[in-house]
């Protein structure tokens, strides 16, 4: 009798622990990453502001989710320019830029379908000595619930890895490009 009141008391303690545990962590959470690039923001800019460039660098294509089909809107590239991404992995979401300032600003919004996530993005690009810096900033927005804010956390972590991985593939790609085009 003792242990069965034992065990009882704490599970109650741990769920009451993580439910007011939850209250500690934000509604929302931000991702800063950069990364240097030998080339001009000329060079690399085209491959942010075009959606149909984006499966070439980004983290989230055929590799991650063979079931991913990519649908297009809006113009080619810049203002007004969107893609969904419909996978088994990636579920559905929908991107849409919002402002854009050749070569050195791209702003978009991300709407993850289901959820109440809404992800708010900028690329920068500044030319340094090297070559051009590319700063990828999102932020999200989370269910103010207690499921909502620990899935945040897990997803924050998830997606520092996912930003850091597509701009070293974008670093890759534009330097391979552009080497290629000195070479000719």
């Amino acid at each position: 009798m003792k242990a069965s009141l034992y065990v009882l008391v704490s599970l109650l303690m741990a769920a009451t622990a993580v439910y007011f545990g939850s209250y500690l962590l934000p509604v929302s959470y931000e991702v800063s990453r950069s990364v240097t690039v030998q080339a001009k923001a000329e060079q690399v800019y085209p491959l942010i502001s075009n959606p149909t460039e984006w499966e070439r660098w980004n983290a989230w294509n055929k590799s991650y989710d063979p079931s991913m089909i990519r649908l297009y809107g809006g113009p080619m590239a810049g203002k007004g320019a969107s893609q969904e991404w419909h996978g088994d992995r990636v579920g559905t979401v929908r991107m849409q830029f919002t402002e854009s300032t050749p070569p050195s600003l791209l702003n978009y919004k991300l709407y993850t379908k289901g959820t109440a996530h809404i992800t708010n993005g900028v690329f920068s690009l500044e030319p340094v000595t090297e070559g051009t810096r590319i700063v990828w900033q999102q932020e999200t927005t989370l269910d103010d619930s207690t499921l909502g804010r620990y899935k945040g956390f897990f997803k924050k972590l998830k997606t520092e890895q996912e930003t850091e991985q597509s701009l070293l593939a974008l670093k890759s790609l534009v330097e391979n490009k552009s080497g290629s085009l000195t070479k000719n």
